[in-house]
């Protein structure tokens, strides 16, 4: 499959900002990226990307880094990508009620100190849809992003739904996205994940 020809861009179209979407081509084989999606973050201070992948499932619960925190054993962490994995991340859509957040999409936002999230955790046990954790995240650097979009390693999704960015994972969440896409992106759902069933 040719997927050159099935998705012209424009490159004066191409500017991939905060909050947006970035939704992995269906043959995109590398470990961290394959059918992923990822929400950018910031472009920084060099004019790369930082972002997270959302929808990278991991064994690691959060009482596995913090044995002690016996509300976390049931709360996965997601694979932010493969930059300082050693760091944690939190995306959230309680900015009104965490110090220290930063809105990087609309009702989104990053970071929070740790003992309110650790309050928060364990007097509310359903946290799903209202925050999600990541270890380490994704980078670009200047150029990059847009080249990779610019190669249809990438669609850009610039309005992406709020309502259930935290909820979801793996195929079904990247399915959901590429549906988002619209029409002309339809043919990236017949595409098989592992192209030897083609």
């Amino acid at each position: 499959m040719d997927l050159e020809s099935i998705i012209y861009k424009d490159p004066t179209i191409v500017n991939p900002k905060k909050g947006d979407l970035l939704i992995a081509e269906p043959l995109l084989d590398e470990p961290y990226f394959k059918r992923s999606v990822a929400l950018i973050l910031e472009e920084d201070s060099t004019q790369g990307h930082i972002g997270l992948t959302l929808n990278k499932q991991t064994p690691v619960t959060l009482q596995d880094l913090f044995p002690d925190w016996k509300s976390g054993k049931n709360i996965a962490v997601y694979s932010g990508g493969p930059v300082e994995a050693d760091r944690l991340f939190m995306l959230h859509t309680m900015g009104d009620r965490f110090e220290g957040s930063t809105e990087v999409a609309p009702g989104v936002f990053v970071g929070a100190k740790l003992d309110d999230i650790i309050d928060f955790v364990n007097n509310h046990q359903d946290i799903e849809g209202k925050m999600r954790f990541f270890l380490g995240y994704s980078g670009w650097v200047k150029g990059q992003l847009t080249s990779e979009i610019l190669h249809n390693a990438w669609a850009l999704n610039p309005n992406p739904g709020q309502n259930d960015i935290l909820t979801g994972a793996e195929d079904l969440y990247w399915r959901r996205e590429v549906e988002r896409l619209g029409e002309k992106y339809r043919s990236w759902l017949i595409v098989p994940s592992n192209p030897k069933y083609n």
